[in-house]
């Protein structure tokens, strides 16, 4: 069935075979990640694909071939993610944006968005950096900015000005919360006036979180698979995500990394079938979800919903 991702991001996404061919060896222990012991651990399999995205022939490349991917994976809309500020070691930053939109835009039968991610380990002026970059290219492809990275490590709470620039320069945002830190983490999401939060599971262990959610009709990005290779949760079942659909909050199904936690949606559909009993119309409920919490127009939104 047709289907949108929201929450996916590049340097998680690259071509194992591609890489291969650049690096002269089979690369797959470094870059994928289904036994890591916490989050902390999963993110270090980006070390080699970031290395790996520092020119514009193979920017270029891998994004066209995960435009290809999500394409036989029958998505018609994603929204991918990156920090630009990553790939800049042997071009402008300017380039590697350019390269990504470039890449993306010879696969015509999915439409491909960019959302650039602040992250948690950076100063206040790199990641300034990143929101008037986002602020640039809003509109050429480039849809809205993230804040990603270690959780547990650097609170949601420490990023509020950034926020207050953000909602001022009226660039649609989302937040990585609820996945290695708790509730708290949310609550604070949604204080900054988010309407899109990255995974946001563990919600459910905040009934008052789930009251805002639900009233303020916040939208979850919820990565079944990833979690579990976090070790969020042992397995499928453990996943809040059927607690929260039931609770009344807006979920949507995506991988976050394809070729990190090796998955793709047909994987997390046929999953979360066999654990929950869900249907084709559950998963075109997920499916409108995610097209009403995406950063584009009403109508394309509209267009979107008649492919669907």
């Amino acid at each position: 069935m047709k289907k949108v991702e929201l929450h996916l991001h590049l340097d998680g996404s690259l071509n194992l075979e591609y890489a291969k061919k650049l690096l002269g060896r089979d690369c797959k222990k470094e870059m994928c990640s289904t036994n890591s012991k916490n989050l902390k651990e999963y993110l270090e399999k980006f070390t080699l694909p970031i290395k790996l995205l520092q020119d514009e022939e193979a920017i270029e490349t891998f994004a066209y071939l995960l435009g290809k991917e999500l394409q036989e994976d029958e998505v018609i809309y994603a929204e991918v993610r990156f920090c630009p500020l990553f790939h800049i070691e042997k071009i402008p930053v300017d380039n590697v944006i350019l390269a990504i939109i470039k890449g993306f835009e010879k696969v015509k039968n999915v439409k491909i968005n960019l959302i650039f991610c602040m992250m948690r380990n950076f100063s206040f002026e790199k990641n300034l950096e990143i929101i008037n970059l986002t602020q640039k290219y809003l509109g050429n492809h480039v849809v809205g900015i993230d804040l990603a990275g270690d959780e547990a490590n650097f609170k949601t709470s420490d990023f509020e000005e950034l926020f207050k620039i953000i909602r001022k320069k009226q660039i649609p945002y989302t937040i990585h919360a609820g996945e290695a830190d708790g509730a708290t983490s949310v609550m604070k999401a949604i204080e900054f006036g988010t309407k899109r939060i990255g995974h946001g599971v563990r919600s459910i262990e905040d009934s008052e979180v789930i009251k805002e959610l639900k009233e303020k009709n916040i939208t979850l990005e919820i990565c079944p698979t990833s979690n579990i290779n976090t070790h969020l949760y042992k397995t499928i079942k453990e996943n809040p995500i059927d607690k929260l659909r039931r609770l009344g909050i807006k979920v949507t199904i995506n991988t976050d990394n394809r070729t990190v936690s090796d998955t793709n949606l047909n994987k997390e559909y046929q999953l979360l079938s066999e654990c929950f009993g869900y249907n084709e119309n559950d998963f075109l409920e997920f499916n409108l979800n995610a097209i009403e919490a995406a950063f584009i127009s009403k109508e394309e939104k509209e267009e979107l919903k008649s492919k669907l």
